[in-house]
């Protein structure tokens, strides 16, 4: 009798040892189901993502198959990436590095500031990307297209350039290509800031056109070399305007900067007067900058055209390193 009530508790005691390791392992149906739901997404991805920008939202297709491109920051950005829609661009002040969007393979949308709103109803694209000169016509743009605004806010730079170049790069899956450039790109602008603070030079951004003269201080369109990069500028209370603040060759004088940056818009839109015969007077030839062979003539199809895409901004970069060597 006694042998059989040990046997019952025996085989009770089993049950519950039993019962209490399926309820232990009650989660590994709901793990096992959140794998699958990952893998089923990694193997259907979205084909729609909702872009939500400064002048409202869109919901637009993944890897769309024909896009217009009014902003060259993009352009290259989508260069970079090696995506390759069916493309519409501004041909028109086409930069050197994007030659290859000039080929008659690639629709031609105008100019940046008069776009072909034609044309590009004509293309028919699937998505319509505009920047800051295009901005007057977004509502117009978007009857024909989901549109998106990528133009950036000069006074916090590098966030709007990660928050611009990713939300680009989620559009054309490639993520995790562009986070990586933009970490890299981090690292370079940290070793540059370093070198600045170390060289103690104090610098002025200057922007040429046709013979007049505007600066540029922090928070500018230009600010990247002070805000960003850590060179001290030479006037710390240059208003930030959208084409600078007026000066003359006398403030030039007063200031007197180590280095002088300096932005040639006529080369990229025309006119008689360039950069290098602008300056060429005693006024600014006595200057630090010009005795130091370091007024520096910045690229400008990179830093007025676009800067802020995956392929202007490194050259910026190397330009401002290069300076302070």
């Amino acid at each position: 009798m006694k042998k059989l009530y040990l046997s019952a508790l025996a085989v009770l005691m089993t049950g519950a040892i039993m019962t209490g390791c399926a309820k232990s392992e009650s989660p590994a149906p709901a793990a096992a189901s959140a794998a699958s739901e990952a893998t089923e997404e990694a193997a259907n991805p979205p084909s729609s993502v909702t872009i939500t920008h400064t002048l409202g939202t869109a919901e637009v297709p993944v890897n769309p198959k024909r896009v217009a491109v009014l902003d060259y920051s993009i352009l290259e950005t989508i260069d970079f990436l090696g995506a390759a829609p069916e493309i519409i661009v501004p041909k028109t002040h086409l930069p050197e590095y994007l030659k290859k969007y000039k080929d008659d393979s690639y629709a031609d949308a105008g100019s940046l500031v008069e776009p072909d709103v034609e044309a590009i109803n004509e293309f028919k694209p699937d998505l319509i990307i505009i920047g800051g000169r295009q901005a007057g016509l977004y509502e117009e743009f978007s009857k024909i297209a989901p549109t998106i605004y990528t133009s950036v806010e000069y006074t916090d730079f590098w966030n709007e350039f990660e928050r611009v170049n990713l939300m680009t790069a989620e559009i054309f899956d490639k993520k995790q290509e562009a986070e990586s450039k933009i970490d890299q790109l981090k690292t370079q602008a940290e070793e540059i800031h370093k070198a600045a603070e170390e060289s103690g030079k104090k610098a002025l951004v200057v922007q040429t056109n046709d013979g007049k003269i505007s600066a540029y201080g922090p928070g500018s369109r230009f600010g990247i070399i002070h805000g960003v990069l850590g060179i001290t500028p030479v006037d710390d209370t240059i208003e930030v305007s959208k084409h600078g603040m007026e000066i003359g060759f006398e403030y030039i004088a007063e200031k007197n900067p180590d280095l002088i940056f300096v932005v040639d818009r006529t080369t990229v839109v025309g006119g008689s007067d360039v950069a290098t015969k602008t300056l060429d007077n005693d006024l600014v030839n006595n200057t630090t900058a010009a005795k130091d062979g370091k007024i520096i003539y910045l690229n400008p199809a990179t830093w007025y055209l676009s800067g802020y895409g995956l392929e202007s901004v490194p050259m910026m970069l190397t330009e401002v390193s290069d300076a302070l060597k």
